[in-house]
């Protein structure tokens, strides 16, 4: 039997007695921040504009847009919600395959659970979440170290995750959740050239994998058949997308005991990974060097790995998109750093990014290089891990910090109070203003979303008129 095949096999029988408490605990903390995100996210240029272009378009009322409260049908709901979640960069990755993993199979299977006009318990919901998440991983671990760098993996394997998630929240059964899962692969895509071209598009790209996976579940629930052998097949992930290899045993090693799931990290910065342990070091750079000025400064040098290079490496200018530059640029988050601390989310509003004159003059004077042996620096771990920043002083000062682990990570992870902060610091920037006492109920009912027996009326919190469900 193909690997794949067994894996989504067993996330059909999947029940939340089966889930380990940390694997709750992860999927209950994954879904807050996933959602804060999409409130910050709901302000980002041009989504008001995808929201009226659905509204034109109509529909049935099936699912909600968060912030905005508007019903649209579950596919065009999934989409926003998801351009939304990704708008800022600030939503969860998984180290080790670069993976953005509830994007996608959060906004669907929520939309999904929605369009079924059932209620929702929240231990259906986070049984669905945690093992739709564990496929993405563990297919992001079976290529890890074949799939070119040019695939994006989120767009990949997030649709498939999704259409699957999409599925068994919907109560499908088992061979409708695997026909749904390969539904979701004859839609796979996602390459990188949205992200190098630094253009809007990218945003969306696992907004699509994800409007693609409630699709996939809603055709399965009429009978439209999938390819099972998504792996293993002549034409599957392996060959197609990883050169011809894979390790089938990735997908179902201690399937059930060992939770890959649960090394997801969460964003303390919103902008691409690889930048993260970049500002953790210029922030340490600067608490030791004390007091100085953009003139004090004589050179900053910024070490990362090749991987990273590739994506944040190049040296800054402003394009078409000015957020999006600055979010990929080790030089330019490493200067705004130096100079004023660590960027958050106004600190990569476009007209910001534009008018700040000393971050951009700093950016340019910074040498980025990659670790010599970076094979052997990884040694199989993430790709984003081992970032340094040296600077020197024109008085003679300087500070060389080298960060081991990025920030966010299970190996350095948030506080509770750094989440809540970051979930309170998202509501802010909604594109409609959120009731505070309505926004403290929300988060205190996501605290306890396990406990809930339908999750439907916390969207209603999450808007600026509650939401009709």
């Amino acid at each position: 039997m193909d690997s794949a095949k067994k894996l989504i096999s067993w996330y059909a029988g999947l029940r939340f007695e089966d889930l380990p408490n940390e694997a709750v605990e992860a999927t209950r903390t994954f879904i807050i921040d996933t959602l804060g995100c999409a409130l910050a996210g709901s302000s980002a240029p041009l989504n008001t504009e995808l929201i009226e272009r659905h509204l034109l378009w109509g529909g049935s009322p099936e699912a909600t847009v968060l912030v905005h409260g508007h019903r649209l049908p579950a596919p065009s709901a999934t989409l926003l919600n998801a351009a939304m979640i990704h708008s800022n960069d600030y939503d969860d990755t998984h180290d080790p395959t670069s993976i953005h993993v509830f994007v996608t199979v959060l906004p669907a299977i929520l939309a999904a659970a929605e369009s079924t006009g059932k209620p929702i318990s929240g231990k259906d919901f986070i049984t669905a979440l945690a093992g739709a998440a564990e496929i993405l991983v563990r297919l992001g671990y079976s290529i890890r170290d074949h799939i070119h760098s040019g695939w994006l993996p989120t767009s990949i394997y997030g649709v498939i995750g999704a259409a699957a998630g999409a599925a068994k929240i919907m109560g499908l059964a088992p061979a409708a959740i695997a026909d749904a899962a390969g539904l979701g692969y004859a839609q796979a895509h996602g390459n990188r050239q949205a992200l190098l071209d630094a253009t809007l598009a990218k945003r969306l790209q696992p907004a699509f994998s994800a409007q693609s996976g409630v699709q996939a579940a809603a055709f399965a629930q009429i009978g439209v058949t999938g390819p099972s052998r998504i792996a293993e097949g002549a034409d599957g992930i392996f060959e197609l997308f990883g050169g011809g290899k894979g390790d089938p045993t990735a997908l179902t090693r201690d399937l059930g005991d060992q939770w890959e799931m649960k090394k997801i990290s969460i964003k303390p910065y919103p902008c691409c990974r690889s930048n993260h342990g970049v500002i953790s070091a210029s922030e340490e750079v600067k608490t030791k060097l004390g007091d100085f000025s953009q003139e004090d400064i004589k050179s900053t040098d910024i070490w990362v790995t090749f991987y990273s290079y590739s994506m944040v490496g190049e040296p800054f200018e402003i394009r078409q998109n000015p957020q999006v530059d600055a979010q990929f640029s080790a030089q330019w988050t490493c200067a705004h750093t130096l100079l004023y601390g660590p960027p958050g989310i106004q600190a990569f509003e476009p007209k910001r990014v534009v008018s700040s004159n000393a971050t951009q003059r700093l950016a340019r004077h910074i040498n980025v290089h990659t670790w010599e042996g970076d094979d052997e620096v990884l040694d199989g771990n993430t790709p984003f891990r081992l970032s340094r920043v040296a600077v020197h002083l024109k008085d003679g000062r300087c500070a060389d910090i080298t960060h081991e682990n990025v920030k966010g990570s299970p190996e350095w992870p948030l506080t509770a109070e750094e989440r809540r902060a970051k979930f309170m610091e998202c509501a802010r920037y909604a594109a409609l203003s959120l009731d505070p006492t309505r926004l403290e109920e929300a988060f205190s009912s996501l605290e306890s979303i396990d406990n809930q027996n339908n999750i439907k009326p916390i969207l209603g919190m999450l808007t600026a008129q509650p939401a009709v469900v």
